[in-house]
């Protein structure tokens, strides 16, 4: 009887602490991210990243890989997930939907600033010497939902000269890694994708074309930013310092992505891709 009540005790005390335990939310928040790749890849490059939120700042984060850019919107939207790690394009589309989306983040890239650039490129042998040479030719795109892959390029080639309708073919693939591939395997001619993509198969014979000025990048956002969780978790994302070997060691597991840090974001930061789908407007956006 004595061992039953002081196990009970236990039980009580740690489900009391429990609730004490600063940042830390009842139910663990959920974050959504586009599986641009193998479910299981994803899974090795964003649980390290979860899991290291939720053991450093006993703010419980459990991850949710969406299929695309569609599901991924519409699970931020109905309540399905809390957060989602949005480009973007795909941020505007789903602030456009709801004004209560609200930017938390922006990740800084290598450079160490909140911004992506687009390659447009293709491969050694292909004859394409210059944007001008992709008249008639063979292109490939990212999703329509994709900034760096769709969106900024659309935009940056019509205003060259090469609008969509100036293609043979063109085409709009699911991820910037399948854009990749089928130029190096013939079936395009040339593609845009984003300058990290790129850079991963650059060796592969692949040769610029063409590279953008930067756009503003990726950025976690949340649904309702009134949760005391969800500020918690900005301000602890915005403390972490990048430049201590602690945190580098216990990183090198997660997406290269979010390996550079956070900066504070606002709405009026993606003013500029807003400008920008209304320049891809009048080359073909979405046709």
């Amino acid at each position: 009887m004595m061992k039953q009540l002081m196990r009970t005790l236990v039980l009580l005390s740690l489900f009391f602490c429990t609730l004490a335990t600063p940042g830390r939310a009842e139910t663990p928040l959920k974050l959504g991210v586009i599986s641009l790749n193998h479910p299981l890849m994803m899974y090795r490059q964003y649980l390290p990243f979860t899991d290291y939120i939720s053991q450093e700042s006993g703010i419980g984060v459990e991850l949710i890989l969406a299929k695309d850019y569609e599901t991924i919107i519409d699970d931020l939207l109905t309540g399905e997930i809390d957060l989602a790690l949005l480009g973007g394009l795909s941020y505007i589309e789903a602030r456009a939907a709801s004004e209560s989306i609200t930017p938390l983040c922006a990740i800084l890239s290598e450079d160490g600033t909140p911004t992506n650039r687009t390659v447009i490129f293709t491969y050694k042998g292909s004859g394409v010497k210059s944007l001008a040479d992709l008249v008639g030719k063979r292109f490939a795109f990212a999703s329509i939902h994709s900034t760096s892959g769709y969106l900024h390029p659309l935009c940056y080639m019509g205003n060259n000269g090469v609008s969509s309708v100036s293609f043979g073919k063109k085409d709009n693939l699911r991820t910037h890694e399948s854009v990749v591939r089928s130029v190096l395997r013939g079936s395009h001619d040339a593609g845009a994708v984003s300058v990290s993509t790129y850079h991963r198969f650059a060796a592969e014979g692949l040769t610029v074309l063409a590279e953008t000025p930067p756009h503003p990048g990726f950025v976690i956002v949340a649904r309702k930013t009134d949760l005391p969780a969800i500020q918690n978790l900005k301000h602890f994302l915005l403390s972490l310092d990048f430049s201590s070997p602690d945190l580098q060691e216990r990183s090198a597991k997660w997406s290269s992505l979010l390996r550079n840090g956070f900066t504070s974001v606002a709405d009026q930061d993606y003013a500029r891709v807003r400008e920008l789908l209304t320049c891809a407007q009048q080359y073909g956006y979405g046709g």
